[in-house]
């Protein structure tokens, strides 16, 4: 067990993230024992076809057989925006004392084929592989589920308070008089005060049932299973084209089709060849159904595709 001592400071400090990175490196248990993660079995399945390519003599160092994992691989993010590319670096920016270190305390040993400077560049190059392959295809659906997750938290956090929200993360997690419990995580157990450095609570798909970091007195974090995944991967794949302008209209998908990066009315009227105003009435339909969403630049107003239009169509937003 692990038990965090927060202040009532500390208790008004408590964030949320999502971390692409940890998410990556997590995955990796549920290809390790597919058992123990019953509700993403379906991705498992759906990637066996591709891990043949990817470079294991890296990969299988990155998590052990109790699941532990350095904590330099997943760094505690600081925002539900954060995205892969600058966890990379930051992963790559590790040194090389603190790299060795952890691998040998997961692992029991330095491994060979990570030994020496360009062990650090080996694992990026192949967590970004593995990130590509068998994680970016998917990632809109787990982001869009992740992110649904802290919006229903944080309406927990103003309706009933921060204590209520924090014994409503999961089975293995309670908190009472100042004392966070986070239990099936850590042998032997400990207790850390978060002491003003922040709590970042953190949405994963892998736990399963909490993840905390491997290093004693390490950043405060606390990872936990979001609601609904029993039915993350109920739907396979994005809807066709036809399908979609059967869903929602010809002209509005064809609208949600050019906004691979913010656009004005004007620029989108120009591309179709209609009037802005025929536009407009069209933006702002899919903007009250929660499919695009206006941002000011100056005295433009452009319109981007959410999170929710992305796992709708399959695309990633800019």
């Amino acid at each position: 067990m692990l038990t965090y001592e927060l202040t009532s400071r500390d208790l008004e400090d408590v964030r949320f993230a999502i971390s692409p990175a940890a998410e990556t490196v997590l995955s990796l248990r549920a290809l390790q024992d597919p058992g123990r993660f019953p509700l993403q079995l379906p991705w498992v399945r759906a990637v066996q076809p591709l891990l043949e390519t990817l470079d294991w003599d890296v990969l299988r160092w990155l998590v052990n057989h109790r699941m532990g994992s350095p904590d330099f691989l997943t760094p505690r993010p600081t925002s539900p925006l954060t995205q892969i590319k600058e966890e990379l670096d930051v992963i790559g920016a590790v040194d090389l004392e603190t790299f060795e270190r952890q691998l040998i305390a997961v692992n029991g040993e330095l491994p060979a084929a990570l030994a020496g400077p360009d062990g650090v560049a080996k694992v990026v190059d192949a967590l970004r592989e593995y990130w590509q392959t068998v994680i970016a295809p998917y990632w809109n659906r787990m982001r869009t589920l992740l992110s649904a997750d802290i919006s229903y938290r944080g309406h927990v956090v103003t309706q009933r308070g921060t204590g209520a929200m924090l014994n409503e993360l999961g089975p293995a997690i309670s908190y009472r008089d100042g004392l966070l419990r986070v239990d099936r995580v850590s042998d032997p157990s400990r207790t850390e005060s978060v002491a003003g450095r922040g709590l970042v609570l953190q949405p994963t798909l892998f736990g399963p049932h909490a993840v905390i970091p491997f290093d004693i007195g390490a950043e405060p974090l606390l990872g936990y299973p979001p609601r609904g995944q029993a039915n993350l991967w109920s739907v396979v794949d994005p809807p066709s084209r036809r399908d979609l302008a059967q869903l929602i209209g010809t002209a509005r998908a064809r609208i949600l089709e050019l906004l691979t990066h913010p656009r004005t009315t004007t620029d989108v009227a120009a591309e179709l060849k209609v009037t802005p105003s025929a536009v407009s009435q069209q933006l702002q339909l899919l903007r009250r159904t929660g499919l695009v969403e206006p941002q000011r630049t100056g005295k433009q107003v452009l319109y981007k595709p959410t999170q929710l239009a992305a796992l709708l169509t399959g695309t990633e937003p800019d």
